[in-house]
C-alpha cells in the first residue's frame, strides 16, 4: 500500500473524521451524521492507502447542474433553490468500500399466471396460477461501505450499494486524485461488511435478475434460496461520490451523485409546503363534493323520492367530475407556472 500524509478535523458530534491532502478551514457538515461545524483545527497523519481507486470523471459543476435539474423536477420544487442550497466550496469524497464480485445461485419456485384456451371452437380464455420452479445462476459485483460496527448514514450506504460498478472503472492509485478531494479512513473489517451489506445485498440482485428472467408481470408465492461464491472477497478502494447536506424549513435534506456520471442523482424531495397547498385546495372541496354525491341521494331514496335520488345522483356525478376536471387543471396551473418561475 501507499503512504500518504493529510490533514484531518474531527466532528464535534459523532467524532467522525474528515481528511484533505491540504488544510481544511471554514464550515463544513460531518458526511457521517450531517451536522454542520466550524473547522478550528487540523491535525497532521499518516496512513497506508489501498492501490486501486475509481477516480472522478465528473466536476463540481455537474454535480450542482444535475442537482439542480433534479429538484426542479419535483412537482413543489421552490423557486428559490438557488438561495437555499450552496455549491460554494463543494469537493468530492473518497469513500473507502469493498469490491465484492462472485456467482450466485438462486433455487427458486412460485406460482406464474398463465391463460389457456377452453376449446377451439370458441374464444374463451381461463386464467389461472400455475406453480413453477427452477435454478437461476449468474454473476454480481458490487460495492459496499467499509463498515466497522458503527452505521454512518443509512441514505449513503443503501446509495453506495445500488451503484452499477464495472471492473475497469478500477485504476492504479495516485497520490494526485486526492489533491482537489477529501477522503474518509474506516476502520477497516471486510467479513462486518460483507455480513453487514454484502450477503443481503447479493440476494436483492439474485432475486431481482430471477424475476426479470421470469418475464411475468404476476407472480404469486415467490420463494427463493440463495447461495453465493466469491471470486474477489471484498477488494479495499476508494470510490467517488459527490454529496451535499444542507437543512431546509428544520428539515435535513441530502444529494448524492457518484463521481463517474454513469449512475446520477439521488436525494431526498424539496418540497414548497405553501405551493403544494395551493396547488391541491381544490381537491379538499373534492372531498366534500364525493361526500355530498353519496350522502344527497341516499337520503331522498330513504324518504321514498326514488326519481328525484336518480335525478341528484347523476347531477351530483356531473359536478363530481366537472371538477374533479377543475382541480386537476388548476394543479397542473399552478406547477407549470411556478416551474417557469423556477427556470427563470
Amino acid at each position: 500500500m501507499n503512504t500518504l500524509q493529510f490533514f484531518q478535523v474531527e466532528c464535534p458530534k459523532c467524532h467522525g473524521q474528515l481528511n484533505s491532502t491540504a488544510p481544511l478551514s471554514g464550515q463544513t457538515t460531518c458526511p457521517y451524521c450531517s451536522t454542520a461545524y466550524q473547522i478550528t483545527a487540523n491535525v497532521t497523519l499518516q496512513t497506508e492507502m489501498p492501490g486501486q481507486i475509481v477516480p472522478f470523471a465528473t466536476l463540481s459543476s455537474d454535480f450542482e447542474q444535475s442537482a439542480y435539474a433534479m429538484l426542479g423536477n419535483e412537482d413543489y420544487a421552490p423557486d428559490n433553490i438557488s438561495g437555499i442550497i450552496s455549491f460554494k466550496n463543494l469537493k468530492g469524497v473518497y469513500l473507502p468500500v469493498y469490491l465484492f464480485e462472485g456467482q450466485y445461485e438462486c433455487v427458486w419456485s412460485c406460482r406464474i399466471k398463465q391463460t389457456s384456451q377452453n376449446s377451439e371452437a370458441t374464444e374463451t380464455h381461463q386464467e389461472m396460477y400455475r406453480s413453477q420452479n427452477g435454478v437461476s445462476k449468474g454473476k454480481y459485483i458490487m460495492i459496499c461501505m467499509a463498515y466497522d460496527g458503527v452505521e454512518s448514514s443509512p441514505e449513503l450506504s443503501e446509495y453506495i450499494r445500488a451503484l452499477d460498478i464495472r471492473a475497469d472503472d478500477l485504476q492504479p492509485l495516485q497520490h494526485a486524485n486526492f489533491d482537489h478531494h477529501l477522503f474518509l479512513i474506516r476502520k477497516l473489517d471486510v467479513q462486518k461488511t460483507w455480513q453487514q451489506y454484502g450477503e443481503d445485498s447479493v440476494h436483492n440482485i439474485a432475486r431481482k435478475n430471477t424475476l426479470i428472467h421470469l418475464q411475468s408481470n404476476d407472480i404469486k408465492d415467490f420463494k427463493c434460496n440463495i447461495s453465493s461464491s466469491a471470486s474477489r472477497e471484498g477488494q479495499f478502494i476508494y470510490y467517488p461520490v459527490w454529496m451535499l447536506h444542507y437543512r431546509y424549513n428544520g428539515e435535513s435534506h441530502h444529494i448524492f451523485m457518484d463521481g463517474t456520471g454513469r449512475n446520477g442523482v439521488k436525494g431526498t424531495t424539496l418540497i414548497d409546503h405553501a405551493l403544494k397547498a395551493k396547488a391541491e385546495k381544490p381537491f379538499t372541496i373534492l372531498k366534500y363534493i364525493a361526500v355530498a354525491a353519496i350522502v344527497i341521494p341516499l337520503l331522498l331514496l330513504l324518504i321514498g323520492l326514488y326519481i328525484h335520488s336518480c335525478v341528484a345522483l347523476a347531477l351530483m356525478g356531473l359536478v363530481f367530475l366537472t371538477y374533479r376536471y377543475y382541480a386537476g387543471w388548476h394543479k397542473a396551473r399552478v406547477i407549470r407556472k411556478a416551474r417557469k418561475k423556477y427556470a427563470s
